[in-house]
């Protein structure tokens, strides 16, 4: 791994713990025994520091759903393994994060939206869309509306609802994912999980 993946690495993390707001350029420098001039080298800036850790954060998410998507057939299964994965990651991220994101660092929150986009548009529909050509779903869902409505900001409602605080890993994966697929399912497919 090279010096700048470290730094990378290790930034994400304490972002990740800490929020954005925090961190500065200068703690960075110091726990890397680095000197801002190197630092600045590397990064132009804390912006663009922040849009290589979110996209570092993606792309090892990214990373595991392709392992995911290459194991399991039944495509409801994989979206349901996929987002345990991502409600096991979002526990392990402070919302702080994301709203320091938001309110501070718009271009580093514009590449946190992009992948979400993109594991809609690239895993999370085509595998719904499996799911209808193979009758699993009803024909007549909606696919774009269904996703907006239950899995579009899962990550917001998790912390919103203080889930992690009040209910296990098991009846979060019940309640935002499995629950609202059955309510999707065929009749002949209703006792699929």
């Amino acid at each position: 791994m090279d010096r700048k993946t470290e730094i990378i690495e290790k930034a994400l993390t304490h972002f990740l713990k800490n929020g954005s707001k925090i961190i500065t350029m200068d703690d960075i420098a110091n726990e890397f025994r680095l000197s801002k001039k190197t630092l600045y080298c590397l990064f132009e800036n804390k912006e663009t520091l922040l849009k290589e850790a979110v996209d570092l954060l993606w792309q090892n998410f990214l990373d595991e759903v392709g392992v995911i998507k290459s194991k399991e057939e039944n495509p409801l299964l994989k979206i349901i393994v996929i987002y345990t994965l991502a409600i096991e990651k979002i526990r392990n991220i402070n919302p702080i994060f994301l709203i320091s994101l938001k309110k501070y660092h718009h271009d580093a929150m514009d590449v946190y939206k992009y992948y979400k986009v993109f594991m809609y548009e690239n895993v999370v529909r085509p595998l719904l869309e499996e799911a209808k050509t193979k009758q699993l779903i009803r024909e007549n869902v909606d696919i774009e509306l269904f996703h907006n409505i239950n899995f579009e900001d899962i990550d917001e409602k998790l912390w919103k609802y203080k889930v992690f605080e009040n209910y296990s890993i098991p009846e979060a994966i019940e309640y935002f994912i499995i629950l609202k697929l059955k309510g999707i399912l065929t009749k002949e497919n209703f006792d699929l999980f």
